[in-house]
């Protein structure tokens, strides 16, 4: 097992595995971004990925960030 864990933890950890490769996303990943002013943009940032056992779908929150190029 994986350090030393029981049968359900090592299940939960391969499944989160799986979910996160087959998502398509990153946390952290920017999403839209537009640009306001010279060196500044808005972006949209994906801050948390989850999964809705009820729809059966990956679903996401998102947050909107000032970035600053230099």
């Amino acid at each position: 097992m994986l350090n030393r864990a029981n049968t359900k933890e090592w299940q939960l950890q391969i499944g989160a595995y799986l979910l996160r490769k087959g998502c398509g996303f990153q946390v952290g990943q920017i999403i839209e971004e537009k640009k306001i002013e010279y060196k500044k943009y808005r972006v949209k940032v994906i801050t948390n990925l989850f999964y809705d056992f009820n729809t059966n779908k990956i679903n996401h929150l998102t947050a909107k960030k000032i970035v600053n190029l230099d």
